[in-house]
């Protein structure tokens, strides 16, 4: 398989629907949208059938990519990767509220956490994006974010009563872990691999400790972090995996372990090395999954299942589904290639996703069990 860009999905699929989330017991997809329905705006709505809530919003590209649940309602933060879009849309019961961002910004917010009183999201920022959303019982604010750099932040973790980001940075030298405590953002530097790029995707809280796989645009960074929110101290462990490009994407925790399943770059074929992390005994250890080629285990793809860390191929079709336990033992399960998955999430105890079909542009939710096995929920 090619190394292919998400962004080409972006220009040539019409993917109206892509991230699930529960909403007063139902599943919600807002409107996601792509290129070729980018005027696409409802809400589809799963409780047993399925029904939609119009939208007022603009033709936009990938209109929401994260959302919040805060107190009795459901968020959905502004993406909008290649267009003005600043509407953010409080959803209680089945009736939108809109709020309106008074600041410019495109390619916004990636993901948002919460602790079901607040919400708050680092910006990722292709262009201008300065601020932070925040959410409390007050509604909506933004914070300023001073940052010369774009693509600065994906990932955002709640943790010992404040709200943190990883270092990405499209540049050079971009190094801040930060902080949002609901009044002040603090930066600490994390001083690795000064010359990559996109160092860090997400985070992983483990008690009051945040630890990071490596991800890094080329080879150089290979090392994870660990993060003290107590003592705000920081450290290193290198990866006992070969160096290569892209590394870790996604990232899961099962009990003290964390897991990693490779990304890869465009230009090499090496990254078939996938990883276990011990938080613990800082010890880690490498596993052969046999796919070297690029693009494969893309952002928040993995999710913990049964004891096991499941994969899912988002972007990248010709991927299989991947189950790891927390010695390194993996399954996999191929799928049909024409399938292409958005990100996992546990309603009811069960493994479920969207399915988008490459060739006929449907859209299926699917629940997927222990064994790998997909089931068709409903169309959507």
């Amino acid at each position: 398989m090619t190394y292919k860009a998400f962004e080409e999905f972006y220009r040539k699929a019409k993917i109206k629907h892509l991230v699930l989330a529960e909403h007063n017991g139902a599943l919600i997809s807002p409107p996601f949208a792509t290129e070729l329905c980018k005027d696409y705006s409802k809400i589809a709505v799963y409780d047993g059938k399925v029904s939609y809530i119009d939208l007022d919003l603009p033709a936009v590209t990938s209109k929401t990519n994260a959302t919040a649940r805060v107190n009795d309602a459901t968020w959905l933060i502004p993406y909008g990767i290649w267009d003005e879009f600043k509407t953010v849309i409080e959803l209680k019961d089945r009736v939108p509220v809109y709020h309106y961002l008074d600041k410019p910004g495109k390619g916004q917010f990636y993901s948002i956490a919460t602790n079901g009183k607040s919400a708050c999201s680092f910006p990722l920022g292709y262009q201008e994006t300065s601020f932070i959303i925040y959410i409390d019982d007050k509604g909506l604010h933004t914070v300023d974010f001073e940052s010369n750099n774009k693509k600065c932040h994906m990932g955002t973790v709640y943790c010992n009563g404040q709200y943190w980001s990883m270092p990405r940075g499209d540049f050079r030298n971009y190094n801040s872990l930060v902080s949002y405590d609901g009044t002040n953002i603090t930066k600490y530097g994390i001083n690795v691999a000064p010359q990559v790029t996109r160092k860090f995707t997400d985070l992983i809280p483990v008690g009051n400790t945040l630890y990071s796989l490596p991800f890094g645009e080329s080879a150089g960074l290979t090392a994870v972090v660990e993060f003290d929110t107590n003592t705000w101290k920081s450290r290193t462990y290198e990866l006992d995996v070969p160096d290569f490009g892209k590394k870790y994407n996604a990232q899961v925790l099962l009990n003290e372990n964390i897991i990693g399943l490779p990304y890869g770059e465009e230009y090499e074929e090496n990254s078939n090395w996938g990883v276990v992390f011990n938080t613990v005994t800082k010890q880690s250890k490498r596993f052969d999954i046999k796919l070297n080629f690029g693009g494969k285990y893309r952002y928040r793809c993995g999710i913990a299942y049964k004891g096991n860390a499941i994969f899912l191929p988002t972007g990248s079709p010709d991927c299989p589904i991947i189950s790891v336990d927390e010695n390194g033992n993996f399954k996999a399960s191929k799928i049909d290639s024409n399938l292409m998955f958005g990100r996992p999430i546990i309603y009811n105890d069960t493994l479920m996703s969207i399915c988008y079909n490459l060739t006929d542009s449907s859209h299926t939710i699917v629940k997927i069990d222990e064994d790998l096995n997909l089931k068709e929920v409903t169309k959507i």
